[in-house]
């Protein structure tokens, strides 16, 4: 009997210990993102990231330790919202009312985006066709599918705001040192939603519409094309008369370059 009630005191005394310990949990100042416990967080260039705060005495102040890197504020929800600048490396810091204080690691990346052009396409129309234009159509066709860059070729934005940035050129993308520099810019149309793509390389400027392929089809993902339009350089033609001459070029996004 004496055995089987040191037993059960024993036991017990281990229970009472392991509540013990179990309630002696970690007061640090903590980081969470999607609620997942951080000790670093990545944000592009342009973009953003949030961080919630946890385990502060009080309220609590934040700073970026280099805002030309990336910047931080504390908004309505209490939660900390860091907004990248420039490609680095820099860190946050916390600091609560009993000024405890905690630094979160922030790595700045740039945002791109890489365009590999897959296939031409184009599209002229005349007004009143008959058979015997067929062929002059056609040739125009073939003329504004030369003037397109090449199937293969591909092009990396690198943005250094929301609309502009930097860019690279490359004539074929299985030759990556084989590259043009250049710059981008995206306008758009606030009314009709239409987005045109600027490019700048090679001392000159090439201005693409930004939409879908050019013939009807009935996927629901239609594909993306790069749209430019030649409809000027065939304006005076008579017969047949032109009236519109666009070349496309199907392109999608990839991480190869």
């Amino acid at each position: 009997m004496k055995n089987k009630f040191l037993y059960y005191f024993i036991m017990s005394f281990c229970f009472v210990g392991f509540m013990s310990c179990s309630d002696d949990e970690d007061t640090s100042i903590q980081f969470y993102a999607s609620s997942e416990k951080v000790n670093t967080i990545s944000v592009t260039s342009i973009g953003e990231a949030f961080v919630e705060v946890r385990n502060v005495n009080g309220t609590f102040s934040v700073k970026s330790n280099n805002e030309a890197l990336a910047t931080a504020s504390i908004n309505e929800h209490s939660v900390i919202n860091i907004k990248g600048i420039k490609e680095g490396t820099t860190s946050i810091t916390v600091t609560d009312s009993e000024n405890r204080s905690a630094t979160l690691n922030v790595e700045v990346i740039t945002q791109t985006l890489s365009l590999l052009v897959t296939k031409h396409e184009t599209l002229v129309e005349a007004l009143n066709p008959t058979t015997g234009d067929q062929a002059a159509i056609d040739k125009i066709k073939a003329e504004i599918d030369g003037k397109l860059v090449p199937v293969g070729s591909g092009y990396k934005l690198m943005y250094t705001s929301d609309y502009t940035g930097n860019l690279i050129y490359y004539p074929d993308t299985k030759k990556l040192t084989e590259k043009v520099n250049g710059t981008f810019k995206w306008d758009g149309n606030e009314v009709s939603g239409k987005r045109v793509l600027k490019l700048y390389y090679n001392d000159k400027e090439f201005v693409y519409s930004f939409g879908t392929d050019l013939t009807v089809r009935t996927s629901t993902a239609p594909p993306i094309f790069l749209i430019i339009d030649f409809t000027d350089a065939y304006s005076q033609m008579t017969k047949p008369k032109i009236t519109k001459a666009v070349g496309g070029l199907l392109v999608m996004s990839t991480t190869s370059f």
